[in-house]
């Protein structure tokens, strides 16, 4: 579906429910948030003088069964996992899309975790809760088989569908030579994580999965933190989320009953999960802005500031790799 059609078709449903969301159409304003590279999702700012939310859509099944699972478990979220509150359920009239009607959070986005100590504390103690919830692992989704599935599934099928638009359609900023040796870094982390033990382990811990993904992380003026995303939810690898977090030593009590007990038991090789996934990481930061660029190129408004911002991100996360890893 063409951008255009869908901000208009937007902005006119969210202006027939103006009332009901006590907005004021005076001054009503829908703005679409140039974000994602996935032309499946799109976000939305709907504000007017005194009031703003926030519009999650998804225009596929897979993205649809996602944000539906976040509306469901939306309560416990809010209360157990700092995450904001959701209003509704919205379908956008002729159109595939559909989704989440949020809590907009006024606060600065964090993105790098090393200048936020406190909050870098507070965001391992929350995942740790997390991984050990029982109760939500029972309302999740099964499991991949292995750890390493889960990679397969996740990293490496993202990487390489970037890597393969990016070679039919070639930015102008990128050669080739670097499109093969970026490809040749996949296959590498690829053959690691098939080849380690510690990812032949179950993926059946509740986990975030997108905790830096970009404005999934804010902080308020007041210092109340959120943490948004959750349409990631899904039982899989902790790993997953540890990488995302600055190095910390993290005690597990192996008495206790919590699914994080029982993993620490069976499973000493998290620590190598996590360093593997780190690299993995690094790697899809300088891979992934790649797709948000090509993406951007079909955008009538925001192109160039959105195809200008992963560039920069590319280029960052490449010399950052290069650096750590080449």
């Amino acid at each position: 579906m063409i951008l255009s059609e869908l901000i208009s078709r937007v902005t006119a449903q969210v202006r027939m429910l103006a009332a009901g969301l006590a907005l004021d159409p005076a001054t009503l304003a829908v703005r679409h948030l140039a974000e994602r590279g996935d032309p499946a999702r799109a976000s939305f700012s709907i504000a007017d003088a005194g009031a703003r939310y926030d519009l999650e859509l998804a225009g596929d099944l897979a993205g649809h069964a996602a944000l539906r699972r976040w509306h469901d478990l939306g309560p416990v979220l809010a209360t157990r996992y700092q995450a904001p509150r959701i209003f509704g359920w919205l379908e956008i009239v002729d159109t595939p899309f559909a989704g989440l009607l949020l809590e907009h959070v006024d606060g600065v986005v964090v993105r790098d975790l090393s200048e936020a100590p406190d909050l870098a504390r507070a965001l391992t103690t929350l995942v740790g809760r997390l991984h050990a919830d029982r109760d939500l692992a029972a309302r999740l989704p099964g499991p991949q088989h292995t750890c390493c599935d889960a990679y397969l599934a996740e990293h490496f099928a993202r990487c390489t569908a970037a890597l393969r638009a990016a070679r039919a359609a070639l930015p102008p900023f990128i050669e080739p030579a670097t499109l093969a040796w970026l490809a040749g870094e996949v296959d590498r982390v690829t053959a690691l994580v098939r080849s380690s033990p510690s990812f032949a382990v179950p993926a059946d811990l509740p986990v975030h999965g997108a905790l830096l993904r970009a404005g999934n992380l804010r902080v308020t003026a007041a210092g109340a933190w959120y943490v948004l995303g959750w349409d990631a939810l899904r039982l899989g690898d902790p790993a997953l989320d540890l990488a995302a977090l600055p190095p910390v030593t993290t005690t597990i009590d192996p008495s206790a009953d919590t699914m994080q007990a029982t993993r620490s038991i069976r499973e000493p090789w998290l620590s190598q999960r996590i360093a593997l996934l780190r690299r993995a990481r690094a790697l899809a930061g300088a891979i992934e802005p790649l797709a948000d660029w090509l993406a951007a190129a079909g955008w009538a408004d925001q192109r160039e500031r959105a195809q200008a911002r992963g560039q920069r991100a590319h280029e960052s996360a490449l010399a950052s790799y290069r650096q750590d890893h080449a």
